[in-house]
């Protein structure tokens, strides 16, 4: 067994022993007995403690099958020693054998990093890049009985539409004295917006603007028809004094397929695999909240992200201003040099404005191509030049500049650390990705502004980005 596979075996045995927040003296020989049984050491434990959900399914893909049985069937005795195999615990054995098991790509498991995530939240969401009128018909001919079906598990099924239309049902007044109440500084203007965002909503819109942006997962721009389901979250501690804890959740992706009453087979497929592993199921009788507006969960990190297109504070926000080489966050100015301002810039960039969503750190996780290597040379001197007084062309290479580039971005961090409160710094820090493989930054886009040209623009937006990416 490879050191890699160990190394995922001891991530996904953490997880399921730490997942209903109870280690009994059971769990923790079952977890022993593991160990041993794959001899794994600890330093391999040790490293564990990085190691993504995500990334550890994906090892786990080139082991052996006899070894995935072998290493299932260990699981699930450990996921039942104790007080038996709990609900959160059923869940991650559930995903473990979707994917360990899938020959058809039908299953993925995604883990992004979260921020004020319940881990007692059960859901299943409909997700689709694309209309599909098939699936659409089905689910909205069905919606009751899919529901109800979910609900006597406790699971909520998150339907878009439905959701659009409980906000279009809702009183108008009340529902706008509520926006107020989240944000006094709306206007009437923006309350219309807001108002016209939430009754219109789309499930597209939600799988390539909301899931994307916040995940920083290209698999949700273009994704078939889909049923994503919650399955738990992960703690990575800080890999150095520095860093801070993350909190990351997983979820499993089921794809559809295009015909008839597919979301009735796969969502009977779900209970029946979920009955079957948890110990004590618990019954739930279907209650819905109807005509209120609910601020938890789900609902309330959805609400917070379309609401934050509207707002007109400058709080959580970024604004540059090319001429005068200056950049204020949350409301403050941050003293960069040109070159420090102009790194900063490029890892926005590179963030925002590619497909891999970040900066790539050079050598750290792969080798770079010699196309990568010249498309990130002549970026980073575009935009240096744009703070520059006289354009440079001819200078180092790329790869000759990386080292300095990690100088400027661990100057910027300090200065960032120094200059925001800890509560807001999350929006602005240029964080390194859940596998270390990139620098980006978290923040919403629509909240970056950029002055140039006399104008101002969203950072998307701003007309050299398409001449320096042509």
């Amino acid at each position: 067994m490879r050191h890699k596979q160990r190394i995922a075996i001891s991530r996904l045995i953490s997880d399921l022993i730490k997942s209903d927040e109870v280690i009994s003296r059971e769990e923790i020989a079952a977890y022993n007995k593991i160990i041993r049984s794959f001899d794994i050491s600890p330093e391999e434990l040790f490293e564990a403690q990085q190691l993504t959900f995500e990334d550890a399914i994906q090892f786990l893909h080139y082991m052996s099958r006899e070894e995935q049985q072998r290493l299932y069937a260990t699981l699930s005795t450990a996921a039942a020693a104790g007080y038996g195999c709990v609900a959160k615990e059923a869940l991650l054995l559930l995903a473990i054998s979707a994917c360990l098991n899938d020959k058809t790509d039908k299953y993925t498991l995604l883990t992004t990093e979260t921020k004020g995530y319940r881990t007692d939240d059960k859901y299943v969401i409909y997700i689709e890049s694309d209309y599909m009128p098939v699936i659409n018909e089905e689910i909205q001919a069905n919606y009751d009985t899919i529901a109800n079906l979910l609900q006597l598990w406790n699971f909520e099924f998150i339907y878009i539409p439905k959701l659009s239309q409980t906000f279009r049902d809702m009183d108008r007044a009340y529902l706008y004295d509520i926006l107020r109440y989240m944000n006094p500084r709306l206007s009437e203007e923006l309350l219309d917006s807001l108002y016209e965002r939430l009754t219109q909503f789309t499930t597209e819109s939600y799988t390539r603007d909301y899931l994307a942006a916040t995940s920083k997962k290209d698999y949700f721009y273009d994704i078939e028809p889909s049923l994503l389901m919650n399955i738990g979250v992960s703690l990575l501690p800080p890999a150095t004094a520095s860093q801070r804890e993350r909190f990351c959740v997983n979820m499993l992706a089921i794809r559809l397929e295009n015909e008839t009453n597919s979301v009735l087979k796969e969502i009977h497929r779900i209970i029946d695999n979920y009955e079957n592993l948890i110990s004590e199921p618990e019954y739930h009788r279907p209650k819905r909240i109807k005509g209120l507006f609910r601020y938890h969960g789900f609902y309330k990190q959805l609400f917070d992200f379309l609401a934050r297109h509207h707002t007109n504070g400058e709080e959580n926000s970024i604004r540059i201003d090319i001429p005068a080489r200056r950049i204020w966050m949350h409301n403050m100015e941050i003293p960069m040099s040109a070159t420090q301002l102009a790194t900063y810039v490029f890892i926005l960039h590179q963030t925002f404005c590619t497909h891999h969503c970040g900066l790539i750190k050079a050598g750290q996780s792969r080798p770079l191509t010699d196309k990568e290597v010249k498309r990130l040379g002549e970026t980073y001197r575009a935009i240096c030049n744009l703070f520059r007084d006289t354009p440079v062309v001819g200078e180092r290479s790329y790869m000759e500049e990386v080292t300095n580039i990690r100088g400027y971005i661990a100057r910027v961090r300090t200065l960032i650390e120094n200059l925001i409160n800890a509560d807001d710094i999350t929006y602005y820090y240029p964080k390194d990705s859940l596998d270390k493989s990139m620098y980006h930054v978290t923040i919403d886009p629509m909240k970056i502004h950029i002055q140039d040209l006399g104008k101002e623009y969203l950072f998307a937006d701003y007309p050299i980005w398409k001449i320096i990416n042509n």
